[in-house]
Protein backbone atom coordinates (compact mmCIF):
# COMPACT_ATOMS: atom_id res chain seq x y z
CA UNK A 1 0.00 0.00 0.00
CA UNK A 2 1.41 3.20 -1.20
CA UNK A 3 0.79 6.33 1.04
CA UNK A 4 0.80 9.70 -0.19
CA UNK A 5 1.92 12.58 1.81
CA UNK A 6 1.61 15.46 -0.68
CA UNK A 7 1.56 18.59 1.74
CA UNK A 8 -0.97 21.81 1.38
CA UNK A 9 0.36 25.06 2.87
CA UNK A 10 -2.74 27.14 3.99
CA UNK A 11 -0.38 29.82 5.99
CA UNK A 12 2.93 30.29 6.56
CA UNK A 13 5.14 33.08 8.31
CA UNK A 14 8.47 33.59 9.66
CA UNK A 15 7.37 31.91 13.10
CA UNK A 16 5.60 28.99 11.74
CA UNK A 17 3.10 27.38 9.47
CA UNK A 18 -0.35 25.60 9.12
CA UNK A 19 -1.17 22.85 6.42
CA UNK A 20 -2.47 19.83 5.70
CA UNK A 21 -0.95 15.97 4.66
CA UNK A 22 -3.85 14.85 2.40
CA UNK A 23 -2.72 11.26 2.64
CA UNK A 24 -3.34 11.61 6.11
CA UNK A 25 -5.47 14.50 6.50
CA UNK A 26 -3.39 15.51 9.60
CA UNK A 27 -3.11 19.08 10.26
CA UNK A 28 0.13 20.23 10.86
CA UNK A 29 0.41 23.90 12.75
CA UNK A 30 4.12 24.32 13.24
CA UNK A 31 5.15 27.23 15.56
CA UNK A 32 8.57 28.50 16.82
CA UNK A 33 10.08 24.87 17.93
CA UNK A 34 6.79 23.20 18.31
CA UNK A 35 4.34 20.88 15.79
CA UNK A 36 0.79 19.75 16.66
CA UNK A 37 -0.78 17.18 14.60
CA UNK A 38 -4.42 17.70 14.25
CA UNK A 39 -7.53 16.35 13.06
CA UNK A 40 -9.68 19.10 11.72
CA UNK A 41 -11.81 19.11 14.39
CA UNK A 42 -8.85 19.35 16.69
CA UNK A 43 -7.71 22.20 14.71
CA UNK A 44 -10.83 24.46 15.29
CA UNK A 45 -10.94 23.68 19.03
CA UNK A 46 -6.80 24.41 19.21
CA UNK A 47 -7.57 27.72 17.37
CA UNK A 48 -10.13 28.33 20.56
CA UNK A 49 -7.67 27.54 23.32
CA UNK A 50 -4.98 29.69 21.65
CA UNK A 51 -7.07 32.41 20.76
CA UNK A 52 -9.23 32.88 24.27
CA UNK A 53 -6.02 31.12 26.06
CA UNK A 54 -7.74 28.78 27.74
CA UNK A 55 -5.80 26.65 30.62
CA UNK A 56 -3.04 28.75 30.39
CA UNK A 57 -1.87 30.04 33.61
CA UNK A 58 0.50 33.36 34.57
CA UNK A 59 4.12 32.47 34.87
CA UNK A 60 6.84 34.63 36.15
CA UNK A 61 10.00 34.12 34.03
CA UNK A 62 13.23 35.99 33.68
CA UNK A 63 12.57 35.97 29.79
CA UNK A 64 9.32 37.63 28.78
CA UNK A 65 7.22 34.08 28.74
CA UNK A 66 4.30 34.95 30.88
CA UNK A 67 2.03 32.39 30.05
CA UNK A 68 2.20 28.21 30.78
CA UNK A 69 -0.07 26.28 28.81
CA UNK A 70 -0.10 22.66 30.62
CA UNK A 71 -0.08 19.36 28.42
CA UNK A 72 -0.51 16.39 29.05
CA UNK A 73 2.80 14.74 29.94
CA UNK A 74 3.55 14.93 33.07
CA UNK A 75 5.92 18.11 34.07
CA UNK A 76 6.20 19.09 30.31
CA UNK A 77 4.54 22.64 29.84
CA UNK A 78 4.74 25.19 26.93
CA UNK A 79 5.96 28.99 27.82
CA UNK A 80 4.42 31.76 25.62
CA UNK A 81 4.52 35.53 25.68
CA UNK A 82 2.30 37.68 24.54
CA UNK A 83 3.74 38.56 21.42
CA UNK A 84 4.29 34.54 20.69
CA UNK A 85 0.23 34.46 21.64
CA UNK A 86 -0.65 37.04 19.10
CA UNK A 87 2.01 35.63 15.90
CA UNK A 88 0.19 32.08 16.66
CA UNK A 89 -3.01 33.39 16.70
CA UNK A 90 -2.56 35.45 13.26
CA UNK A 91 -1.12 32.22 11.63
CA UNK A 92 -4.73 29.95 12.87
CA UNK A 93 -6.60 32.85 11.89
CA UNK A 94 -5.12 33.10 8.21
CA UNK A 95 -5.43 29.69 7.99
CA UNK A 96 -8.76 28.77 9.26
CA UNK A 97 -10.89 29.87 6.45
CA UNK A 98 -9.60 27.32 4.25
CA UNK A 99 -9.63 24.54 6.65
CA UNK A 100 -13.22 25.11 7.76
CA UNK A 101 -14.00 24.32 3.86
CA UNK A 102 -11.48 21.32 4.28
CA UNK A 103 -13.95 20.07 6.84
CA UNK A 104 -17.07 20.83 4.88
CA UNK A 105 -16.04 19.01 1.95
CA UNK A 106 -14.49 16.25 4.20
CA UNK A 107 -17.92 15.78 5.94
CA UNK A 108 -19.46 16.24 2.80
CA UNK A 109 -17.88 13.25 0.96
CA UNK A 110 -18.14 10.91 4.06
CA UNK A 111 -22.29 11.82 3.88
CA UNK A 112 -22.04 10.69 0.46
Amino acid sequence: MQHNHTFRTFAETGFGYVGLCAGCRVINVAFQNSLFCLTLDQFEAFAVMMHDRLAMRPVSTSHGKSLMLPTPMPNYFLLFSDEDLRNLCALLTEAAPVLEAERILSLSQRLN
